[in-house]
């Protein structure tokens, strides 16, 4: 194949990335190792969303957000009632998840 740029990763990273070098005119290859079924790679697990806690960008636009609000409103969406601690995994899961989105 004759390109200007090869792309590595169909992910969402790498389509953006392809759109904007074709967006310029430059003939580009994006190989991936997965099947085209697999297009967007992560993005399609997340529907490519973001789960961002108390970052710059809402501070400067006025949003309060905090790592105590996040995880109040994490338990509220995934109410986590079940007996003898059956949730007790997906808590610690989710505690670390949004800690990780707040550091």
């Amino acid at each position: 194949m004759d390109a200007d740029v090869v792309v590595v990763g169909a992910g969402l990273a790498g389509l953006v990335a392809t759109h904007e070098l074709t967006a310029l005119g430059k003939r580009v290859v994006l190989v991936d190792q997965e099947s085209p079924a697999n297009l967007g790679g992560q993005a399609w697990w997340s529907f490519g969303g973001l789960f961002l806690v108390d970052t710059p960008e809402q501070r400067r636009l006025g949003v309060h957000d905090s790592l105590e609000l996040a995880w109040s409103d994490w338990q509220g969406s995934a109410q986590f009632d079940r007996v003898d601690d059956e949730d007790a995994l997906a808590v610690r899961w989710a505690r670390a998840y949004v800690e990780f989105a707040a550091g």
